[in-house]
């Protein structure tokens, strides 16, 4: 890919298994936010357990990995500290604005649309591919988006790999195909589900969904239009949770749930329960009471009553304690990284059934 300054150029590799154009089609990529590398070490140990079942005749989809999706903010460190999570240049969330397939598609597709719904999934992803290949160059990051999306937006599953700050393994899915989120689930072990149709900001995993509801509610009372991707953003736990051990038992459970969709022979059962799944709006953001030196009493895992005191918050030269609050009955599920904040600032998240927030539900 060319880079945004003379002289420079960046590469981005896929590895692929399988026969081209076998069906399920498996995209897996890690690393979108570059400073997260819990997924690309599952990436890594993934790779082996692949390539093993490769040279035991045991691929059966097609599968794509792309162990690092984010070159560019791979190499943007400020005061030694990796950035990765958004674009030096512009400060845009590297997993924000990705293209809108069905506004790109849409009219291409009215006049060709048939009422069988198998030949409508293929010419829904052949329409998304040609209007890609048709949208201009733009600069790094624009090219970077559309080259993921491009191998990608034809796929029957996407997994999108990141991180939290501090978190249980969670993913974020659309409520399009539940069944594929509870295999999902008790294939990986996660803790919790966040589900909602759009979120808002058309993030990797929602720009393979999004697009299938957009085209159902235009033509849906005409034409038979599938859900015709599962996409997901899977959240290892946190940004200290790498490890060898970790990312081995996170690919091999990745390997069981290739097995369950049909993509890999010879995997075990899903074995975990299903995690509950929830609503995304009924995740409850926690803000800091002052500034100071963040104190929990609760930790990512924690079922929590609304009311309860979790932490709190010294403020070392008053030596006030502010105490934190649970804004919700639910999960916690994940909080900063730094144990010290601003006032104001974000803390953590506790997801519950009741739905608190409506609109554009991600953070940048």
């Amino acid at each position: 890919m060319a880079g945004d300054s003379p002289g420079t150029t960046r590469t981005l590799d896929a590895r692929v298994w399988g026969k081209s154009d076998a069906r399920p089609k498996v995209y897996i990529q890690a690393g979108l936010h570059a400073d997260e590398m819990p997924g690309i070490l599952v990436a890594d140990h993934l790779t082996e357990m692949l390539d093993a079942a490769e040279a035991q005749g045991q691929i059966t989809g097609e599968i794509w990995l792309v162990p690092i999706a984010n070159p560019i903010g791979l190499e943007q460190w400020i005061a030694h500290k990796p950035q990765g999570r958004q674009d030096l240049t512009a400060m845009r969330n590297f997993n924000r604005g990705f293209p809108d397939l069905a506004a790109l598609a849409a009219d291409a597709l009215e006049p060709v649309l048939t009422g069988s719904e198998t030949e409508n999934l293929t010419l829904i992803r052949r329409a998304f591919g040609e209007a890609l290949a048709a949208l201009p160059r733009g600069n790094a990051l624009a090219d970077l988006q559309l080259a993921l999306l491009t191998w990608s937006h034809d796929a029957d599953y996407v997994l999108d790999l990141h991180c939290d700050h501090q978190a249980v393994l969670h993913f974020y899915a659309s409520p399009a195909r539940p069944k594929d989120t509870a295999l999902l689930s008790r294939a990986t072990g996660a803790k919790l589900v966040l589900e909602q149709e759009v979120s808002g900001g058309n993030a990797f995993d929602e720009a393979h969904t999004a697009p299938w509801a957009s085209l159902r509610q235009r033509f849906g009372k005409s034409f038979p239009i599938p859900a015709g991707c599962f996409s997901v953003t899977l959240e290892y736990r946190g940004q200290n949770d790498v490890s060898d051990a970790l990312a081995t038992k996170d690919a091999a459970e990745l390997m069981v749930f290739l097995g369950a969709i049909g993509a890999v022979n010879g995997q075990s059962q899903p074995a975990f329960e299903e995690a509950p799944v929830l609503p995304l709006g009924g995740a409850g953001e926690i803000f800091a009471p002052q500034g100071g030196v963040v104190l929990w009493r609760a930790a990512p895992g924690d079922w929590v009553t609304k009311g309860d005191i979790i932490g709190e918050v010294l403020d070392p030269v008053t030596r006030v304690r502010a105490p934190v609050q649970a804004v919700t009955t639910g999960l916690l599920f994940r909080i900063e990284l730094w144990p010290s904040c601003l006032r104001g600032q974000s803390l953590a998240h506790i997801a519950g059934k009741d739905v608190l927030r409506a609109g554009h539900l991600l953070t940048d």
